[in-house]
């Protein structure tokens, strides 16, 4: 579980990331950007950060498909 301003900054990170590409970026590029979003989240185990970082990668691809399930994996990880 997370801190609830560890998660809204979660939430402005991929939003941001997302806004500003509009698709997915480069492999290399994605790799930082999911880094950066999930930055807050630090103390996740490695298995926890892969899932929220495909979670990102989804939103990031097709912001409309994805931006329920991105909001309600994340509004989950509040303590």
């Amino acid at each position: 579980m997370a801190d609830r301003a560890d998660v809204e900054e979660v939430i402005y990170r991929a939003t941001f990331v997302t806004i500003r590409f509009g698709e997915a970026a480069s492999i290399p590029q994605s790799e930082n950007d999911i880094s950066w979003c999930l930055d807050p989240l630090a103390p996740l185990e490695p298995d926890e950060r892969t899932r929220l970082g495909d979670v990102i990668i989804a939103l990031i691809e097709d912001p409309t498909a994805h931006r329920a399930d991105f909001l309600v994996t994340m509004t989950a990880l509040i303590d």
